[in-house]
């Protein structure tokens, strides 16, 4: 069966989020329950699609989630920060941030 342009609209859903790891798949994050560095930012989070586009929400969540993110690296890097990476991290440096993840 070949499905036309109305088919293939908003593709929604596959990754269901919520409190509840029996029902969803993602935390409120957007982070897997049974993943700890594992986060999705598309539209599948979103159960379904409502009548209007979702791009906006989906660049909103993702950019809730950049911010999460960063929290917790700030968190995790904050004992070592001032040994390891100097004053780039103490000003807020997102690529100080990012390499210190790795």
């Amino acid at each position: 069966m070949k499905l036309g342009l109305n088919g293939l609209g908003h593709q929604v859903g596959t990754c269901r989020f919520g409190t509840d790891p029996k029902s969803s798949v993602l935390d409120l994050d957007c982070k897997a329950h049974d993943l700890d560095n594992l986060y999705v930012v598309d539209g599948s989070f979103l159960v379904s699609s409502a009548a209007v586009n979702p791009t906006l929400t989906i660049i909103a969540k993702a950019l809730r989630v950049g911010d999460h993110l960063l929290e917790r690296l700030r968190a995790r890097t904050a004992d070592s920060a001032d040994e390891e990476a100097g004053p780039a991290l103490a000003r807020g440096s997102v690529s100080a941030e990012l390499m210190m993840a790795r």
